[in-house]
C-alpha cells in the first residue's frame, strides 16, 4: 500500500509539472456518445472527443492522432462495489501497471452521481486522467487511454451496444450534458 501511494503521489507531481498534460488538449470535436443503463437504471455515459473529419474506430486507437473522452456517472448515489472484473482484465491485457490499476480501481470506488472521469491523449506527451478535473493518472503513451477505450470500443467491447452508438458520430436526444 506504501509503494502504490508513493507511486500515486509521484505521478499527480508529474501531471502538476507536465504542462502539456495540464492544459486541455487540442481542439477536438465529439465523434460520439454512449450510455450504459442497467434494468433501465443510469449508469454513466461516454462521450469521445476526436479531431475533425476523423473516423471514430481508426482515430480512436491510432498514438498519432490526440483525442479524449468523459466518462459522466449518471447514476444516483454512491457507485456500489468495486470496478467490474472485465475492466480488470482487459486493463491486465493491455498491459497497465499494477499501481495503474489499483488507482483506477480506488477512483471507481470513489465515484458519486455527477462525477466526471476524463482522459485525454496527445501525442509524443501522454495520457492523463482527471476527477471532476483534478489529476488521477499520467502515463507517457498511449497504452492508458487505448485501454480504456477498449473497453467500449475495441472490437471485443464489453458492451457491443457502447460501441455501436460510440461509432454512429452521433448523439441521441436525452444524452446527459456534459
Amino acid at each position: 500500500m506504501r509503494t502504490e501511494s508513493r507511486t500515486l503521489l509521484v505521478t499527480l507531481l508529474i501531471a502538476a509539472s507536465t504542462p502539456a498534460l495540464a492544459a486541455s488538449t487540442p481542439t477536438l470535436t465529439l465523434a460520439g456518445c454512449a450510455e450504459r443503463r442497467v434494468l433501465l437504471v443510469p449508469l454513466y455515459a461516454v462521450r469521445l472527443y476526436l479531431p475533425p473529419q476523423a473516423e471514430p474506430e481508426e482515430a480512436a486507437f491510432d498514438p498519432a492522432l490526440p483525442k479524449s473522452m468523459d466518462l459522466k456517472v449518471t447514476y444516483p448515489g454512491n457507485v456500489p462495489g468495486s470496478m467490474p472484473e472485465g475492466w480488470r482484465k482487459r486493463f491486465e491485457e493491455r498491459r497497465l501497471s499494477s499501481a495503474q490499476i489499483t488507482t483506477l480501481n480506488t477512483l471507481y470506488q470513489n465515484l458519486n452521481g455527477g462525477d466526471v472521469l476524463s482522459i485525454a491523449y496527445q501525442p509524443g506527451q501522454g495520457s492523463i486522467v482527471r476527477l471532476n478535473g483534478a489529476p488521477q493518472i499520467v502515463d507517457p503513451g498511449a497504452k492508458l487511454i487505448e485501454a480504456l477505450l477498449d473497453i467500449w470500443m475495441g472490437p471485443r467491447a464489453l458492451h457491443p451496444e457502447m460501441r455501436v452508438q460510440l461509432l454512429s458520430g452521433t448523439c441521441r436526444d436525452g444524452m446527459p450534458p456534459q
